[in-house]
């Protein structure tokens, strides 16, 4: 029995001498490896990894991980830009970001009261704000729809607690004249757009231009152009709207061109030539915009009847819709269809000159016999009524009740300056000539407090 309650005892003994060699080899395993030798520090010394900076002097800045920044992300308020689309309303965007439709309304409603809802367009961006969620993450109550009304003023709805009310911001900006110019490689529109003249000053200088200029035929590649405008620029240079055209001019193959605006002593204002006189003559050269000649006046091979006829008009082909503007003031005569011309409409000006305008697809809303329209008024729009083989403009010009060429008649022109008038006018003139000479191409200058006040705001 004692011999057994011995074996017992050894093979106990055994294996819990093997247990704590297994665990001692795993606790040498598991610490920290520090090595020795010759040239080390004191074994106590603390491994170069967990040395504390802070209490040894040498602190590094850190930067604090996100509780803080986090935090103050929750705070801020939650904004989305959306784009109105076309045909879209002001509510319907506002319940596109999420608003109810009690608060979209009254936020619009607030808004209204500073801007004119017509003027807002597809694209327009608005900025739709929110409140920040008190749970720290997603968006609390809508509080601000907010959109540039214009180029130099922004207007918000903002809550108060109780409603929306209307809150209305001006940007700063500052009044400059501008001066470009170039030469034309293909069109003036083309080149004055990369020559960076804003949109409505070149369409400005179309208008006052297109009295005297052909652009079919009269603009070669090489002629130059020259430009004078107003803007408003904010902080960075940056032009944000363009103001009033100054001065156009053109130099078309040695012949020049140059037009001023002009404001009188009533205050009304207009284009003169270098002499004074106004650019307005008593008919328009071209009674559609963009328009291309094709078919001049004179005996021509008929494209329908199949024989030599004589073409007592100019067909100007524009496409379909394009409006057709009254080419002077005058009376309407006829208004209606007129056999192959279609839908005509012929009117009677001064000084025995008349104008016939056919093919139209439709007449426009009240013209009439007997109406009385001004110069570039519409009147109608393009088609191909009545004999047409495609959509155009068969223009016509009478004197008398006799069709003549359009294009080689010279028309009475408009008011021409004289007296006291007219040196007022060429003082102006100078005026302008020295601020172009003064300004670089493609710069801008700010305008005098003096200038400022005669021109207004």
């Amino acid at each position: 029995m004692a011999g057994h309650v011995t074996a017992k005892l050894k093979r106990s003994l055994k294996a819990f001498a093997v247990v704590g060699l297994v665990g001692a080899v795993a606790v040498f395993l598991a610490r920290p490896f520090v090595p020795f030798g010759r040239d080390e520090g004191p074994l106590d010394t603390t491994p170069p990894a967990y040395v504390d900076l802070e209490a040894d002097g040498n602190s590094l800045a850190i930067p604090e991980s996100g509780d803080g920044e986090l935090e103050d992300i929750a705070r801020r308020p939650v904004e989305a830009v959306l784009q109105l689309g076309s045909g879209e309303m002001l509510t319907e965007l506002l319940s596109r970001a999420g608003v109810s439709a009690g608060q979209a309304a009254q936020a619009v409603e607030a808004l209204f009261t500073r801007i004119d809802p017509r003027g807002l367009k597809a694209g327009q961006k608005v900025t739709v704000t929110f409140a920040p969620s008190p749970y720290g993450f997603g968006r609390g109550p809508f509080r601000q729809v907010s959109l540039a009304a214009d180029p130099v003023r922004d207007v918000a709805a903002r809550w108060t607690g109780s409603d929306f009310a209307a809150i209305e911001t001006q940007r700063q900006v500052t009044r400059q004249v501008a001066h470009y110019s170039g030469t034309i490689k293909s069109s003036l529109y083309e080149s004055a757009s990369n020559a960076g003249v804003p949109l409505p000053v070149i369409l400005a200088m179309i208008k006052a231009l297109s009295y005297d200029v052909d652009f079919q035929r009269d603009i070669q590649p090489g002629d130059t152009f020259d430009v004078l405008f107003e803007g408003w620029y904010d902080t960075k240079g940056k032009l944000v709207r363009a103001g009033d055209l100054l001065h156009a001019g053109l130099d078309l193959s040695g012949t020049a061109i140059s037009l001023y605006r002009y404001e009188d002593p009533q205050g009304q204002s207009d284009y003169f030539t270098a002499t004074g006189e106004n650019v307005k003559k008593a008919l328009l050269k071209t009674p559609v915009d963009g328009a291309k000649i094709t078919s001049g006046f004179g005996m021509r091979n008929h494209p329908i009847l199949g024989y030599s006829k004589m073409h007592k008009g100019i067909d100007f082909g524009v496409p379909p819709g394009t409006p057709i503007q009254a080419a002077g003031d005058g009376t309407v005569e006829m208004a209606g269809p007129f056999g192959a011309y279609g839908n005509y409409v012929r009117l009677r000006h001064g000084n025995g000159y008349g104008t016939a305008y056919a093919h139209m697809s439709r007449i426009a809303q009240g013209i009439h016999t007997g109406r009385h329209v001004s110069q570039g008024q519409i009147i109608g729009y393009v088609g191909s009524t009545g004999r047409a083989t495609g959509p155009h403009l068969h223009y016509e010009l009478l004197v008398g009740n006799t069709q003549v060429n359009p294009m080689s008649i010279k028309v009475p022109t408009g008011i021409r300056l004289a007296g006291r008038e007219l040196e007022r006018y060429l003082a102006h003139r100078r005026q302008m000539d020295q601020m172009m000479a003064s300004i670089p191409s493609a710069t801008h200058i700010g305008i005098g407090a003096a200038r400022l006040g005669r021109l207004g705001n």
